[in-house]
């Protein structure tokens, strides 16, 4: 198995709207991303789905380390 087929199957989570935009970052935006904003990626993947999704509908401001990667997550480009 391939790295991305890995961090792909890491993107499925228990909720839908996610795995949309997990897997959406991931196609456009990860492999050309600089390796702090990948690292950032991977970490963000290791975070609670509650936490994660009120992060991205703006509930919650995101720890400093995460803020690039939400910040895209939300543009949703």
């Amino acid at each position: 198995m391939s790295e991305l087929s890995r961090i792909r199957f890491r993107c499925r989570r228990g909720m839908k709207e996610l795995d949309v935009l997990l897997e959406a970052f991931l196609s456009r935006h990860y492999t050309d991303a600089d390796p702090a904003l990948q690292q950032s990626f991977l970490a963000v993947l290791d975070v609670e789905d509650p936490d994660l999704w009120a992060w991205i509908i703006g509930h919650a401001p995101p720890p400093a380390q995460f803020a690039d990667v939400i910040a895209r997550l939300q543009r949703n480009d």
